[in-house]
């Protein structure tokens, strides 16, 4: 399969601290992979440093094997914070999804066609006249992960997508992450809830300490991810699934 996305010896220091040291990892095109540690151990700023917002000491970020810079990483990358209120920028579902494409200066007719495709695509045509900040709370991730995702990357971060979920909102986003792999898009997904998505992953990397000490198939990840901190309960791999 082809490598997508491909991190080299990233570092990174703060004041002299060291947040991150020499991880290097790879994502195949079409997967969805979790990174997975205690809280502290890098993960949320492995996004940031992917994505392009915030600079490395050293390493590389490679998209389809070529070295890209912050600016080109930042159009073809998307990036969901935890904070799902941080990227609600409309005053209806219709206009969140079509301000991104606005911003890139498309023409109204291709706004207008996309818009109506990632309305249908995610099912979301009954709330496009809905303010996203009324909805619940996997409907509104469903809307921002359409706004970003009708702007055109094949890359998807999502840091903490299950966070403050009640149980249907989070069936909605593990379904929404699925269908985004069979779309053949590219996910890396940073959750201390590892056990809620673990069996709908394809690989698995846990961070500790700011090192990368696991990366490898997430069914051989239940040892790795315990040993560092990630609660995973005693349930072979396959009955882990939410789904």
């Amino acid at each position: 399969m082809d490598k997508t996305l491909a991190v080299q010896n990233l570092s990174f220091s703060i004041g002299g601290k060291k947040i991150l040291d020499d991880v290097s990892f790879s994502l195949e095109k079409g997967t969805i992979t979790l990174l997975a540690g205690k809280n502290g151990s890098g993960k949320s700023m492995i996004l940031k440093l992917i994505k392009g917002l915030e600079k490395p000491n050293g390493g590389k970020i490679l998209i389809d094997g070529l070295e890209c810079t912050a600016k080109e990483r930042m159009r073809k990358i998307a990036l969901v914070f935890q904070e799902s209120m941080l990227q609600i920028v409309g005053q209806s579902v219709e206009k969140d999804i079509s301000f991104g494409l606005e911003n890139q200066k498309r023409g109204k007719e291709e706004i207008k066609a996309i818009t109506e495709e990632y309305l249908n695509l995610f099912e979301l045509n009954d709330l496009k006249s809905e303010n996203p900040r009324v909805l619940s709370g996997g409907e509104r991730r469903k809307v921002i992960i359409a706004g970003v995702l009708a702007m055109g990357p094949e890359i998807l971060l999502l840091d903490e997508p299950l966070a403050n979920l009640d149980y249907p909102s989070i069936r909605t986003v593990l379904n929404l992450l699925v269908r985004l792999k069979d779309m053949g898009k590219t996910l890396l997904i940073v959750s201390h809830e590892a056990e809620k998505m673990l069996a709908l992953t394809d690989q698995t990397l846990v961070l500790s300490k700011g090192r990368l000490v696991y990366d490898g198939e997430s069914e051989r990840s239940l040892i790795p991810l315990s040993e560092n901190g990630v609660h995973i309960p005693p349930l072979p791999f396959k009955e882990l699934s939410w789904l």
